[in-house]
Order: C-alpha cells, then sequence, then structure tokens
C-alpha cells in the first residue's frame, strides 16, 4: 500500500470503534422502525453496501493524496484531485442507483454510513481543540 493509502487505512482503523457504535445505533434504529412498520431486508443490505462504499472511498482519498503530493505542478495536481472526486462520486452514484433499481437496497440506510467520517471528524475535532485548550 502506498504511503497516503496506508495512512488511511490507519486512519480507518483508529476510526472502527466509532464506526462500529455508529452501525449498532443505525441497525438499533432499523430495528425499532421495523418494529411498527414492518421488516425490510433492504435496510440492512442497504448499511453493508453504505459501509463498504464509504470504506472504499476514504481509502480512494488517501490514494490520490499520495498521488497529488508526488505531482510538482500545481495545476495538475488540482486537476487529479478534481477527476479523482469526480470519478468517486460517480461510481458511488452509479453502484447506488444499479442496486436500487434492482430494489437491492434501502436509499436512506446506504446514504447515512458515507456520513459516518464527517461525524467522526466533526466530534473528534471538537475533542481535540477542547484538550488543547486544557493543554
Amino acid at each position: 500500500m502506498s504511503g497516503r493509502a496506508s495512512y488511511a487505512a490507519a486512519e480507518l482503523k483508529a476510526m472502527l470503534p466509532y464506526l462500529l457504535a455508529f452501525n449498532a445505533a443505525a441497525v438499533i434504529v432499523a430495528v425499532c422502525v421495523g418494529l411498527g412498520f414492518g421488516f425490510e431486508w433492504q435496510v440492512y443490505t442497504g448499511l453493508v453496501t453504505g459501509n463498504a462504499l464509504m470504506a472504499a472511498n476514504f481509502l480512494l482519498i488517501g490514494v490520490t493524496a499520495d498521488k497529488i503530493v508526488k505531482v510538482r505542478d500545481f495545476r495538475r495536481a488540482k486537476q487529479l484531485g478534481s477527476v479523482s472526486y469526480a470519478l468517486r462520486y460517480i461510481g458511488i452514484f452509479a453502484i447506488l442507483a444499479g442496486l436500487l433499481t434492482i430494489r437491492v437496497i434501502n436509499p436512506v440506510s446506504a446514504v447515512v454510513p458515507l456520513f459516518y467520517p464527517k461525524i467522526y471528524y466533526t466530534f473528534f475535532y471538537i475533542r481535540s481543540e477542547k484538550e488543547d485548550k486544557e493543554a
């Protein structure tokens, strides 16, 4: 694994307890909603799909960051980042659209895990700022 990709993998590993907690909360909500409205297996396949897409996206960001750092030309680096961003999100959209078309996933449960890193970093940043002020 390249430098940034291995850093991204290590970062994802550090997030793992929090990601498991987020998923546990999502499953609990899905079960509670299922008790009221009926069980839908697509909710759970959506969670699995969303988690896989989130992890793949996170690792691809690391690979892209590694490539961008090695590029000496600013315009080329910016172009590489933009193309990577576009391809990642087109890929995510295509996979989700395809699975929604064949009714294998629930759209809400598939999209929710894509926000886990944002939630994690929001709370991690708040916690680290609080620790910096106390030190």
